[in-house]
């Protein structure tokens, strides 16, 4: 069983990855000493760098020395990594992230945030509202945040929230003192065969959770909702013991009323747009009412929030408006070009979509259909494969021929960078709103685009 101490070695294959990097920091702050690899280069390597990280940019052999205690990997590792034969070959225990959190969250007090969509944007709540409260969190995020100082912190206090990936179905062998579930949705499908499958792995989650807040507003959360014992449900369009009414957005502030069965506590102004941000926000509060907090603290924390790295990132407000966001899936993309149109009604709304994954493409590529109906012009990339190996007929034309089934015009597919650019370049105009989807490396083409 893997344990976590200052005296050991930790070496982390795939160290640069948003979840990887936030184990490190949390490895690195207790003690521990780390090293890690990782196919590219990465800013996150050169700031684990700078705290105290040995980071080697490509996976070998000669990375894995004889006084590593333990070899951690990401979910998109495989097992015939060279690393990965390595450290068996030399009797190196093999853990997968998961287990590594597993081993964090059996430390403190743990609060999980499980779910389809939302995960990072609602860790990163929970954690804000912590911190608000005083009560000096340990948290372990997807992605970085400005506001709390980077993507992982041990703190002093009770508590660990941590956000828990499903992607490789793991996340069953884990036991939160409190779990929240933002949604249930349909992805994964190289790990699950079909959507039942991934509702039975939810369901075990639950079960294995002291506490449970689910989000009786999603159909398939509706689902699962027996398996808790007693659980705090949240809702805007249902009755729920946590509920937002009078919901308002303007630009990037959403604003609404909050309840708590029935008694309106006061109205939060949130800096995130969007309906689906306010889901986020319900869950958050949900765990911050588990932990303790009062609801005026809450809302007043809420209104200090900052959504994490490449969520909805504004990159350029001037005459034009360029935003990056990580959105990947169908229905993460259609609740965010709803947002844009509400909060800003632009003249137009251009959108670079980055498909992720040649497994992902594979099985839900006919669901992007109608992800982009409020946009006026679409062009998608080529597949980020992140560590996939490309799959014989799986390509970004799969999309694009499912969006054309329902736009008849304005639909692109630009393979080359260079193309790309020179094509968004002269389409740009003054009022339009542009904004780069996907959780590949779509936003160095949205920074770049911005900066020039």
């Amino acid at each position: 069983m893997l344990t976590i101490e200052p005296n050991n070695k930790y070496h982390l294959i795939g160290i640069g990855g948003d979840g990887m990097s936030a184990l490190a920091r949390i490895m690195l702050q207790i003690g521990a000493t780390v090293v890690g690899s990782d196919i590219r280069e990465d800013p996150k390597n050169e700031l684990l760098r700078q705290s105290g990280a040995e980071v080697y940019v490509g996976h070998r052999r000669s990375n894995i020395s004889r006084d590593i205690d333990y070899v951690v990997t990401s979910s998109a590792i495989p097992d015939d990594n060279v690393e990965v034969q390595e450290a068996r070959r030399r009797n190196i225990p093999v853990e997968e992230r998961l287990t590594a959190l597993g081993s964090l969250m059996e430390m403190k007090k743990s609060l999980a945030v499980a779910g389809t969509h939302g995960k990072t944007t609602t860790t990163t709540m929970v954690s804000t509202l912590l911190e608000y409260g005083g009560k000096d969190p340990t948290f372990v995020i997807g992605a970085e945040s400005e506001k709390l100082g980077g993507n992982a912190k041990v703190g002093t206090g009770e508590y660990i929230v941590s956000e828990v990936d499903e992607s490789d179905g793991h996340f069953t062998e884990l036991y939160p003192n409190v779990s929240v579930i933002t949604n249930v949705g349909k992805d994964h499908l190289d790990t699950y065969k079909d959507q039942e499958e991934i509702l039975d792995g939810f369901r075990k989650f639950v079960r294995h959770s002291r506490e449970t807040a689910l989000n009786i507003d999603d159909k398939n959360s509706r689902l699962i909702l027996s398996e808790a014992d007693d659980p705090l449900t949240f809702a805007i369009d249902r009755e729920a013991d946590i509920t937002a009414g009078r919901v308002a957005q303007e630009g990037m502030c959403t604003c609404f009323d909050l309840f708590f069965r029935g008694d309106k506590k006061g109205r939060v102004e949130l800096p995130a747009p969007g309906k689906h941000n306010v889901y986020n926000a319900l869950a958050a509060v949900s765990l911050g009412y588990k932990a303790g907090l009062k609801f005026d603290e809450m809302i007043e924390g809420l209104g200090e929030f900052q959504l994490p790295n490449r969520r909805f990132q504004v990159l350029k407000n001037n005459g034009m408006i360029i935003v990056d966001d990580y959105a990947h899936l169908p229905r993460e993309i259609e609740v965010t070009l709803k947002a844009v149109k509400q909060g800003w009604n632009p003249n137009r709304l251009l959108t670079v979509f980055q498909p992720h994954r040649f497994s992902r493409t594979k099985h839900i590529n006919g669901q992007f259909g109608d992800s982009f109906e409020l946009a006026d012009i679409v062009v998608i990339t080529e597949i980020y494969p992140a560590s996939e190996t490309p799959i014989p007929g799986v390509t970004s034309q799969l999309i694009q021929k499912s969006v054309e089934k329902k736009k008849s015009e304005g639909v692109y597919r630009i393979r080359e960078k260079d193309e790309l650019l020179g094509f968004i370049s002269d389409n740009l105009q003054e009022g339009d709103f542009l904004i780069g989807l996907g959780a590949g490396d779509i936003n160095e083409f949205t920074e770049k685009l911005a900066g020039s």
